[in-house]
């Protein structure tokens, strides 16, 4: 089937990729390959290479198709990931699963004579709790690896060294640094910021090593250094998949800081109450367990969720989950439990407050926060009392969180006199009403509906369009 071009919407980041082009037609997302490369491809197809590495889930889903687009002579078919995140949102944990990944599928694709390019993880998606390429783009012969130039300096400066910053417990700068992009993080910033060895221990080092050995054989040592020094220097460039499985080895032996666990009851209650009964369970979390079932929202996004109960009991009642929050070791043991339980869950570092729903987080062309997080369902059980006190705070925070809600909002309002926002400022203004707020959620939302929260006064409001 010939494609109409006026029908097809070409991504705005793939222009620039020499093999591939990455379009979308009538809702689905497809790589148009050039020419030149059609052999490649179908090879790739044909020995069943990229099937193997979509079962192994290391590669996005691909299929040929009959499709036809001028300039191209194979059409692709990916498998669309649901929402998009950045390598800058993600905990350590998350960055050290894309490393691992990325490399599984280098030694995978080496062993059957294919190598990767561009080895960033801009060009690695979650779904869920699973790092999985999508770049297919970046894949070559291998008989093209002595022109890629250092893709492994590459995976160092994107995947390595910001996991050694972050396990020297500096996270934020490690994210802050691959926000910034291009180079990468460069190893003297590590030592900068890790306080790694330098050429001035090395120096001490080797000025001790001169005491210990006796004088008579300083030159025979030297002799010895200088002939090891020229015999490294002359053997041949290591094979790649002896720089995949080293580069491995560095990220396996990089420590993260574990996040502490939290106490399990509070005033009595239960922090964190299991999910197989309801007896230890708050009114508040029946009447989200009550929505949710209602509902049934293909999709959630929980902001401000910390450690994820809200984001879990979502996903056990079948939805896919997107939570955000600014704690990274909440985020991490959020990413933690959603791997040991297999929950679908995108735990994501971001504060929604500081973002622009409409402005893309990166200076290229790219989506929009309300693009890429847009859920069924939104959950806000706790930022209201950090986002808004009067009246016109209200109004930004409606608007802003009926931003990423395709039909629902629950809202949870806290009353002006409960111990969690009475001390915060202008919580007495007269703006700060549950009837104010209602009079905002009418202007986006056809109905509400109230249930119970923890307090008397508090109430979840569930918002439908």
């Amino acid at each position: 089937m010939k494609l109409n071009r006026s029908e097809v919407v070409f991504h705005p980041l793939s222009g620039v990729e020499a093999r591939a082009h990455l379009f979308w037609w009538r809702g689905g997302l497809y790589r148009a390959i050039r020419n030149e490369h059609i052999s490649f491809y179908e090879h790739l197809l044909s020995t069943g290479i990229i099937r193997n590495l979509v079962r192994r889930k290391l590669l996005v889903e691909t299929e040929a198709t009959d499709l036809e687009l001028d300039g191209y002579g194979l059409v692709l078919k990916h498998q669309t990931v649901p929402f998009v995140s950045y390598c800058y949102e993600w905990c350590g944990e998350m960055l050290k699963a894309a490393a691992l990944s990325v490399l599984e599928l280098e030694t995978e694709l080496l062993n059957d004579g294919v190598a990767l390019v561009d080895l960033k993880p801009h060009n690695v998606l979650f779904v869920g709790t699973t790092p999985v390429w999508v770049d297919l783009g970046a894949l070559c012969p291998l008989s093209d690896w002595e022109s890629i130039g250092q893709p492994y300096e590459t995976f160092s400066a994107y995947f390595t060294r910001p996991l050694k910053i972050m396990a020297a417990g500096h996270s934020r700068i490690a994210r802050c640094l691959l926000r910034d992009g291009n180079p990468g993080i460069e190893q003297r910033e590590v030592q900068a910021i890790a306080g790694t060895e330098s050429d001035e221990v090395i120096g001490t080092a080797k000025a001790g090593a001169k005491k210990i050995i006796p004088s008579p054989l300083h030159p025979f040592v030297r002799r010895v250094a200088q002939h090891l020094a020229h015999s490294l220097s002359s053997e041949a460039v290591p094979e790649p998949i002896n720089i995949v499985k080293r580069a491995a080895r560095d990220i396996e032996k990089i420590c993260l800081v574990q996040p502490l666990r939290e106490c399990s009851v509070h005033n009595g209650r239960a922090v964190f109450p299991d999910f197989t009964s309801t007896v230890d369970w708050t009114d508040k979390r029946r009447s989200i367990l009550s929505v949710l079932s209602a509902k049934k929202p293909g999709s959630v996004l929980d902001t401000g969720s910390d450690r994820g109960w809200y984001a879990q009991l979502a996903a056990r009642n079948g939805a896919r989950v997107i939570s955000v929050g600014l704690n990274e070791a909440a985020v991490a043991r959020l990413f933690s439990d959603a791997v040991a339980k297999a929950l679908p869950i995108l735990p994501l570092i971001i504060d929604l407050r500081k973002i622009n729903t409409l402005t893309a987080m990166t200076d290229a062309p790219s989506l929009t926060p309300a693009q890429r997080l847009r859920c069924d369902m939104v959950l806000a059980l706790g930022p209201i009392q950090h986002l808004a006190f009067t009246a016109s705070h209200f109004n930004l925070m409606v608007s802003h969180l009926s931003a990423f809600a395709r039909k629902w909002l629950v809202i949870e309002f806290v009353a002006r006199d409960d111990p969690h926002v009475e001390g915060w400022p202008d919580v007495r203004s007269s703006g700060y009403a549950l009837d104010t707020l209602l009079a905002l959620l009418t202007k986006e939302f056809k109905t509400i509906e109230l249930f119970p929260s923890d307090s008397e006064k508090n109430r979840i409001l569930l918002c439908e369009r």
